[in-house]
Protein backbone atom coordinates (compact mmCIF):
# COMPACT_ATOMS: atom_id res chain seq x y z
CA UNK A 1 0.00 0.00 0.00
CA UNK A 2 1.33 3.23 -1.18
CA UNK A 3 0.91 6.27 1.35
CA UNK A 4 0.95 10.15 -0.24
CA UNK A 5 4.02 10.22 1.09
CA UNK A 6 5.19 7.16 -0.52
CA UNK A 7 4.00 7.96 -3.51
CA UNK A 8 5.87 11.41 -3.28
CA UNK A 9 8.83 9.43 -2.65
CA UNK A 10 8.26 7.65 -5.69
CA UNK A 11 7.06 10.52 -8.50
CA UNK A 12 9.94 13.10 -6.86
CA UNK A 13 12.62 11.07 -8.58
CA UNK A 14 14.45 13.03 -11.53
CA UNK A 15 15.31 9.80 -13.75
CA UNK A 16 11.86 8.33 -12.82
CA UNK A 17 10.49 11.49 -13.80
CA UNK A 18 12.13 11.21 -17.27
CA UNK A 19 10.73 8.40 -17.75
CA UNK A 20 7.26 9.72 -17.97
CA UNK A 21 7.66 12.38 -19.12
CA UNK A 22 8.91 10.18 -22.25
CA UNK A 23 5.52 7.89 -21.47
CA UNK A 24 3.33 10.98 -21.93
CA UNK A 25 5.27 12.17 -24.83
CA UNK A 26 4.58 9.31 -26.13
CA UNK A 27 1.34 8.72 -25.78
CA UNK A 28 1.08 12.27 -27.37
CA UNK A 29 3.15 11.41 -30.87
CA UNK A 30 1.89 7.76 -30.40
CA UNK A 31 -1.52 6.36 -32.39
CA UNK A 32 -4.41 7.91 -30.71
CA UNK A 33 -7.33 4.98 -30.24
CA UNK A 34 -10.38 6.84 -29.23
CA UNK A 35 -10.60 6.58 -25.16
CA UNK A 36 -12.66 4.45 -23.23
CA UNK A 37 -14.82 5.43 -20.46
CA UNK A 38 -14.70 4.82 -17.05
CA UNK A 39 -17.02 2.59 -15.27
CA UNK A 40 -18.62 4.91 -12.37
CA UNK A 41 -20.36 2.37 -10.16
CA UNK A 42 -22.71 3.34 -7.05
CA UNK A 43 -22.22 0.49 -4.11
CA UNK A 44 -25.86 -0.05 -2.25
CA UNK A 45 -26.69 1.09 1.20
CA UNK A 46 -23.23 2.81 1.54
CA UNK A 47 -21.46 5.91 0.60
CA UNK A 48 -18.97 4.78 -1.63
CA UNK A 49 -18.55 4.83 -5.32
CA UNK A 50 -16.33 2.43 -7.12
CA UNK A 51 -15.16 4.04 -10.50
CA UNK A 52 -13.64 1.13 -12.87
CA UNK A 53 -11.12 2.10 -15.07
CA UNK A 54 -10.30 0.48 -18.53
CA UNK A 55 -6.96 -1.68 -18.75
CA UNK A 56 -4.08 -0.25 -20.64
CA UNK A 57 -0.59 -1.93 -21.43
CA UNK A 58 2.01 -0.96 -19.48
CA UNK A 59 5.60 -2.41 -17.47
CA UNK A 60 3.00 -5.31 -16.02
CA UNK A 61 1.64 -6.07 -18.94
CA UNK A 62 -2.28 -5.01 -19.10
CA UNK A 63 -3.51 -3.39 -16.08
CA UNK A 64 -6.44 -2.07 -14.66
CA UNK A 65 -7.39 0.66 -12.07
CA UNK A 66 -10.01 0.04 -9.57
CA UNK A 67 -11.08 3.57 -7.64
CA UNK A 68 -13.27 3.52 -3.97
CA UNK A 69 -14.06 7.43 -3.10
CA UNK A 70 -16.30 8.06 -0.28
CA UNK A 71 -19.33 10.53 -0.42
CA UNK A 72 -18.95 11.19 3.19
CA UNK A 73 -20.28 14.44 3.34
CA UNK A 74 -17.81 15.57 7.09
CA UNK A 75 -14.34 13.99 5.10
CA UNK A 76 -14.80 13.82 0.97
CA UNK A 77 -11.25 13.10 1.05
CA UNK A 78 -11.28 10.56 3.17
CA UNK A 79 -10.76 7.12 2.50
CA UNK A 80 -9.72 7.92 -1.25
CA UNK A 81 -8.07 4.43 -2.08
CA UNK A 82 -7.01 3.03 -6.02
CA UNK A 83 -6.32 -0.64 -7.01
CA UNK A 84 -4.26 -2.02 -8.96
CA UNK A 85 -5.10 -4.87 -10.96
CA UNK A 86 -3.19 -7.63 -13.14
CA UNK A 87 -4.95 -8.85 -16.57
CA UNK A 88 -5.85 -11.52 -14.02
CA UNK A 89 -7.98 -9.78 -11.71
CA UNK A 90 -5.62 -10.40 -8.97
CA UNK A 91 -4.35 -7.57 -6.97
CA UNK A 92 -1.14 -6.05 -7.55
CA UNK A 93 -1.43 -2.80 -4.98
CA UNK A 94 -3.00 -0.15 -3.89
CA UNK A 95 -2.64 3.60 -3.40
CA UNK A 96 -3.97 7.12 -1.74
CA UNK A 97 -6.08 8.28 -4.23
CA UNK A 98 -5.86 11.64 -3.57
CA UNK A 99 -1.88 11.51 -3.74
CA UNK A 100 -1.79 9.84 -7.22
CA UNK A 101 -4.43 12.00 -8.88
CA UNK A 102 -2.32 15.01 -7.99
CA UNK A 103 1.04 13.45 -9.55
CA UNK A 104 -1.08 12.60 -12.84
CA UNK A 105 -2.05 15.85 -13.52
CA UNK A 106 1.68 17.19 -12.58
CA UNK A 107 3.57 15.06 -15.00
CA UNK A 108 1.72 15.74 -18.09
CA UNK A 109 1.77 19.55 -17.04
CA UNK A 110 5.59 19.65 -16.73
CA UNK A 111 6.02 18.22 -20.29
CA UNK A 112 3.59 20.84 -21.52
CA UNK A 113 5.94 23.15 -19.39
CA UNK A 114 9.12 22.38 -21.18
CA UNK A 115 7.65 23.26 -24.54
CA UNK A 116 4.99 25.87 -23.89
CA UNK A 117 6.71 28.39 -20.94
CA UNK A 118 8.93 30.90 -22.26
CA UNK A 119 12.72 31.19 -22.62
CA UNK A 120 14.71 30.52 -18.59
CA UNK A 121 11.34 31.34 -16.62
CA UNK A 122 12.58 31.93 -13.23
CA UNK A 123 9.78 32.48 -11.34
CA UNK A 124 6.67 30.62 -10.84
CA UNK A 125 2.86 31.30 -9.41
CA UNK A 126 1.73 28.73 -7.76
CA UNK A 127 -2.18 29.00 -6.85
CA UNK A 128 -2.97 26.56 -4.19
CA UNK A 129 -1.63 25.01 -1.36
CA UNK A 130 -2.55 21.52 -1.27
CA UNK A 131 -1.54 18.43 -2.66
CA UNK A 132 -1.98 19.38 -6.05
CA UNK A 133 0.10 22.06 -5.76
CA UNK A 134 2.37 20.12 -4.22
CA UNK A 135 2.86 17.40 -6.98
CA UNK A 136 2.85 20.50 -9.66
CA UNK A 137 5.62 22.06 -7.55
CA UNK A 138 7.96 19.12 -7.33
CA UNK A 139 7.39 18.44 -11.07
CA UNK A 140 8.29 21.95 -12.49
CA UNK A 141 11.34 22.08 -10.19
CA UNK A 142 12.80 19.34 -12.43
CA UNK A 143 10.72 20.21 -15.60
CA UNK A 144 12.24 24.09 -15.14
CA UNK A 145 15.36 24.15 -13.50
CA UNK A 146 15.68 27.47 -14.12
CA UNK A 147 13.52 28.18 -11.72
CA UNK A 148 14.45 30.01 -8.76
CA UNK A 149 11.30 31.80 -6.80
CA UNK A 150 7.79 30.93 -6.56
CA UNK A 151 5.21 32.80 -4.90
CA UNK A 152 2.19 31.05 -3.40
CA UNK A 153 -1.64 31.93 -3.00
CA UNK A 154 -3.96 29.87 -1.12
CA UNK A 155 -7.37 30.95 0.17
CA UNK A 156 -6.19 29.96 3.81
CA UNK A 157 -3.09 32.03 4.97
CA UNK A 158 -1.76 29.95 7.64
CA UNK A 159 -2.08 26.70 5.73
CA UNK A 160 -0.42 28.76 2.61
CA UNK A 161 2.81 30.08 5.13
CA UNK A 162 2.86 26.14 6.54
CA UNK A 163 2.90 25.15 2.55
CA UNK A 164 5.68 27.91 1.61
CA UNK A 165 7.85 27.11 4.49
CA UNK A 166 7.77 23.09 4.13
CA UNK A 167 8.01 23.80 0.03
CA UNK A 168 11.31 26.23 0.38
CA UNK A 169 13.34 24.02 2.96
CA UNK A 170 12.36 20.22 0.76
CA UNK A 171 13.29 21.95 -2.82
CA UNK A 172 16.29 24.54 -1.87
CA UNK A 173 13.91 27.18 -3.90
CA UNK A 174 13.05 30.78 -2.63
CA UNK A 175 9.03 30.21 -1.53
CA UNK A 176 7.16 32.90 -0.66
CA UNK A 177 3.67 33.02 0.80
CA UNK A 178 2.02 35.66 -1.09
CA UNK A 179 -1.46 37.76 -0.12
CA UNK A 180 -1.72 39.37 -3.10
CA UNK A 181 -2.98 37.17 -6.17
CA UNK A 182 -2.58 39.75 -8.52
CA UNK A 183 0.79 40.04 -7.78
CA UNK A 184 1.75 36.70 -7.21
CA UNK A 185 0.40 35.67 -10.76
CA UNK A 186 1.95 39.48 -12.27
CA UNK A 187 5.63 38.46 -11.27
CA UNK A 188 5.49 35.29 -12.93
CA UNK A 189 6.45 33.53 -16.19
CA UNK A 190 5.05 30.60 -15.22
CA UNK A 191 1.66 30.33 -13.52
CA UNK A 192 -0.63 27.18 -12.08
CA UNK A 193 -3.75 27.26 -10.70
CA UNK A 194 -4.61 23.61 -8.57
CA UNK A 195 -8.01 23.09 -6.86
CA UNK A 196 -8.75 25.74 -4.40
CA UNK A 197 -6.70 28.71 -5.56
CA UNK A 198 -8.20 32.27 -5.85
CA UNK A 199 -9.39 33.40 -9.57
CA UNK A 200 -7.01 34.06 -11.68
CA UNK A 201 -7.69 37.19 -14.02
CA UNK A 202 -6.18 37.31 -17.65
CA UNK A 203 -5.39 40.95 -16.85
CA UNK A 204 -2.52 39.63 -14.16
CA UNK A 205 -0.65 37.63 -16.22
CA UNK A 206 2.32 39.56 -17.91
CA UNK A 207 3.30 39.27 -22.21
CA UNK A 208 4.90 35.95 -22.97
CA UNK A 209 3.51 33.93 -19.69
CA UNK A 210 2.31 30.49 -19.51
CA UNK A 211 -1.00 29.50 -17.22
CA UNK A 212 -1.19 25.81 -16.68
CA UNK A 213 -4.85 25.50 -15.69
CA UNK A 214 -5.62 22.28 -13.81
CA UNK A 215 -9.13 23.38 -12.78
CA UNK A 216 -12.22 23.83 -14.53
CA UNK A 217 -12.94 27.86 -13.57
CA UNK A 218 -10.13 29.60 -14.79
CA UNK A 219 -11.12 31.13 -17.95
CA UNK A 220 -9.43 33.97 -19.27
CA UNK A 221 -10.50 35.81 -22.08
CA UNK A 222 -8.62 37.36 -24.90
CA UNK A 223 -7.03 40.57 -23.53
CA UNK A 224 -7.15 43.73 -26.07
CA UNK A 225 -3.12 43.86 -26.49
CA UNK A 226 -2.53 40.39 -26.09
CA UNK A 227 -3.43 37.48 -27.39
CA UNK A 228 -4.03 34.10 -25.44
CA UNK A 229 -3.85 30.84 -27.32
CA UNK A 230 -5.82 28.26 -25.79
CA UNK A 231 -3.64 24.55 -25.83
CA UNK A 232 -5.26 21.49 -24.76
CA UNK A 233 -3.63 18.30 -23.32
CA UNK A 234 -4.31 15.60 -26.59
CA UNK A 235 -2.65 13.95 -28.72
CA UNK A 236 -1.32 14.87 -32.43
CA UNK A 237 -3.80 14.57 -35.22
CA UNK A 238 -6.47 14.82 -33.00
CA UNK A 239 -8.15 18.45 -31.82
CA UNK A 240 -9.09 18.99 -28.48
CA UNK A 241 -12.56 17.07 -27.71
CA UNK A 242 -13.36 20.39 -25.39
CA UNK A 243 -12.12 24.09 -25.33
CA UNK A 244 -12.39 27.01 -27.68
CA UNK A 245 -12.22 26.60 -31.66
CA UNK A 246 -8.85 27.49 -32.55
CA UNK A 247 -7.48 25.20 -29.37
CA UNK A 248 -3.91 23.49 -30.23
CA UNK A 249 -3.60 20.10 -29.29
CA UNK A 250 -0.05 19.64 -27.23
CA UNK A 251 1.19 16.91 -29.21
CA UNK A 252 1.03 18.97 -32.17
CA UNK A 253 3.38 20.89 -30.67
CA UNK A 254 5.58 18.43 -29.69
CA UNK A 255 5.72 16.64 -32.95
CA UNK A 256 6.90 20.19 -34.03
CA UNK A 257 3.80 20.89 -36.33
CA UNK A 258 2.45 23.83 -34.37
CA UNK A 259 3.75 27.29 -32.34
CA UNK A 260 2.27 27.80 -29.15
CA UNK A 261 2.85 31.67 -29.82
CA UNK A 262 2.35 33.88 -32.69
CA UNK A 263 4.20 36.80 -31.10
CA UNK A 264 6.38 36.41 -27.89
CA UNK A 265 4.32 38.31 -25.77
CA UNK A 266 1.08 35.96 -26.20
CA UNK A 267 -0.08 34.47 -23.30
CA UNK A 268 -0.41 30.74 -23.27
CA UNK A 269 -3.54 28.94 -21.26
CA UNK A 270 -3.01 24.90 -20.90
CA UNK A 271 -5.64 23.16 -19.78
CA UNK A 272 -4.91 19.91 -18.12
CA UNK A 273 -7.09 16.72 -19.33
CA UNK A 274 -7.31 13.10 -19.37
CA UNK A 275 -4.98 11.64 -21.76
CA UNK A 276 -5.71 8.03 -22.77
CA UNK A 277 -3.94 5.74 -20.96
CA UNK A 278 -1.90 7.73 -18.52
CA UNK A 279 -3.85 6.88 -15.97
CA UNK A 280 -2.99 3.65 -15.53
CA UNK A 281 0.20 3.90 -16.48
CA UNK A 282 0.89 6.16 -13.94
CA UNK A 283 -0.61 4.05 -11.03
CA UNK A 284 1.49 0.98 -12.59
CA UNK A 285 4.69 2.76 -12.53
CA UNK A 286 4.58 3.99 -9.36
CA UNK A 287 3.82 0.58 -8.20
CA UNK A 288 6.77 -0.76 -10.00
CA UNK A 289 8.87 1.73 -9.01
CA UNK A 290 7.98 1.42 -5.05
CA UNK A 291 8.34 -2.07 -5.43
CA UNK A 292 12.19 -1.83 -6.45
CA UNK A 293 12.99 0.88 -4.09
CA UNK A 294 11.18 -1.02 -1.37
CA UNK A 295 8.60 1.33 -0.59
CA UNK A 296 5.02 1.00 1.21
CA UNK A 297 3.72 -1.29 3.76
CA UNK A 298 2.83 -4.61 2.78
CA UNK A 299 -0.42 -6.11 3.12
CA UNK A 300 -1.13 -9.76 3.76
CA UNK A 301 -3.21 -11.46 1.37
CA UNK A 302 -5.67 -14.68 1.99
CA UNK A 303 -5.53 -16.19 5.44
CA UNK A 304 -3.26 -16.26 8.22
CA UNK A 305 -2.03 -18.96 9.80
CA UNK A 306 -4.51 -19.49 13.37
Amino acid sequence: MLSPQDLDDVFDDEGFLEERFADVQRLLLGPSPAPRADTPVDVPSSRLRVTVRPDAPGPLGRCSTLRIDTSSPVAPAAGRVELVLADDGSLLGLADAGALDGWRAAVPSGLAARYLAPPGPQALGLFGAGEQAWACLLVLRRALPSLAVVRVVGRDRARTRKFALAAGRYTGLTVLASDDPSAGARHADVVVATGGHPPVRADWLTAGALLIDQTDTTRPPRLARTAVRGVRLAPAGRPPATGPSGCLALGEIVAGRALPRRAGADIVHYRSADLAGWNGLAAVAGLCQAWRRDLGTPLPVGRSGR
